[in-house]
């Protein structure tokens, strides 16, 4: 391989991620959002317990890995309060919040509301209604039923100012006139999918809604808001036609009229299940599709060994390519490629997924990187002979070999946290 192969593939890292069974537990108060309170930690507690029934038990929110307790100055009156749900398993009513208030050096118990579910999926603190004050989302569910509540809280007083069913919110400024407002999506397979955009004055009032979207498809498998072009935020949503495969539909908001700028057809369409993110990390949301390698258009299409590939919106009516990886079916180990190398590299139709993956250059057919799966006994006979551990996956050992340097940033013994990053051979 020439110097000037070499010199262009530094622009070729690769990322690795091992799944885990570790569970960790740790205790709720010591994962408080508020780090000020850190000296206060025992005595909240022994509120907390004191003051919920006996029988009841601290439950956090399913969008939240990072705390069941939320202390915030909610009403902004200089007084802190904090938050909790707890679950009472034998009662009608399951789901409980409960708002205690610090009056000098104690924490008094200001009033108990009742959940309508029995799960609690989420909890946000944030202000939606433009008051300066941080309002209360709260989304419950009782099977495939869910419903969010807003809460506002003042004076020991909460109360509900708008109640919807859901499948998810999002919280943002999806008009950008500077004034938070809330979108509503509902989707019931076969019968609706709608979008609800409310904004708060003197009461919510609703912006604007979607309601001819299709609906005949499993589910959102993946629902995310923010920028979806430099100047403009919307919606992606994610849907699953069946167990495998998906389109993706772009939303954004003109004038305060929602309105479809990517619909979910052909030109989304993937054979295989890809979120939507933010791949190449300026900020902007890309739509992940499912790109065939080239030479493979005649194979079976569940033995291709996919390119996942990620495209911006061009802020009319198209998609602009951004960003390609090649991502292993089972998230083992992910091969991200520089944007210059887009249908430049392609795979050997030789390569078996779950066996031996080998990235050739489209042209010349040259090699640049190697994937495969040894067994331990195999293993030993080439771990010194140019192979480098990339994972492992049950009985099976994960190596890679290429004409490229890795260097490794840490991690505990059965999760990598950190990116392994595979950078160019020097000149």
């Amino acid at each position: 391989m020439n110097r000037q192969v070499l010199k262009r593939l530094a622009a070729v890292s690769l990322s690795l991620s091992v799944l885990s069974g570790c569970t960790f537990i740790s205790d709720p108060v010591s994962r408080m959002k508020e780090p000020q309170l850190s000296a206060d930690k025992a005595s909240l507690l022994t509120a907390i317990n004191s003051l919920k029934p006996a029988s009841s038990t601290l439950i956090r929110p399913a969008n939240d890995d990072d705390s069941s307790i939320f202390t915030e100055d909610l009403d902004k009156d200089g007084v802190v309060e904090t938050l909790v749900f707890y679950l009472t398993k034998n009662e009608t009513v399951q789901i409980h919040g409960m708002i205690l208030e610090k009056q000098e050096e104690e924490w008094v118990k200001k009033l108990v509301f009742d959940g309508n579910g029995t799960e609690l999926d989420s909890v946000d603190i944030k202000d939606v209604t433009g008051d300066g004050k941080l309002d209360i989302i709260a989304g419950y569910s009782r099977g495939e039923e869910k419903g969010m509540v807003v809460y506002q809280y003042s004076d020991g007083v909460l109360e509900e100012v708008l109640t919807q069913p859901y499948t998810q919110y999002l919280l943002g400024d999806l008009n950008e006139d500077g004034i938070p407002d809330i979108t509503v999506v509902n989707f019931k397979r076969n019968e609706f999918a709608t979008i609800t955009t409310y904004q708060y004055s003197d009461g919510f009032k609703v912006l604007d809604e979607l309601d001819d979207l299709d609906p005949y498809f499993n589910n959102y498998y993946s629902i995310v808001s923010g920028k979806v072009a430099e100047h403009k935020e919307g919606i992606i949503l994610d849907a699953a036609v069946d167990s495998r495969s998906a389109y993706t539909t772009v939303v954004v908001m003109d004038n305060n009229k929602l309105r479809v700028a990517v619909p979910g057809d052909a030109r989304t369409f993937k054979e295989r299940k890809i979120i939507s993110e933010d791949i190449d990390g300026d900020g902007i949301i890309e739509v992940g599709l499912l790109e065939r390698p080239q030479g493979w258009e005649y194979f079976d299409p569940q033995t291709i060994p996919y390119f996942n590939s990620y495209y911006k919106w061009d802020g009319k009516n198209g998609l602009v390519f951004s960003d390609q990886q090649y991502r292993d079916p089972s998230d083992r180990f992910i091969i991200n490629f520089s944007p210059e190398w887009y249908e430049k590299v392609t795979v050997d139709t030789k390569s078996v997924q779950d066996k031996y993956l080998r990235f050739i250059m489209s042209d010349t057919g040259e090699t640049v990187a190697e994937v495969s799966f040894f067994s331990p006994a195999e293993w030993d006979r080439v771990k010194n002979s140019g192979w480098e551990l990339l994972g492992s996956d049950l009985d099976k050992i994960i190596g890679y070999r290429g004409d490229l340097e890795q260097s490794t940033s840490g991690g505990d013994s059965n999760k990598i946290t950190s990116p392994i990053e595979r950078k160019g051979i020097d000149e």
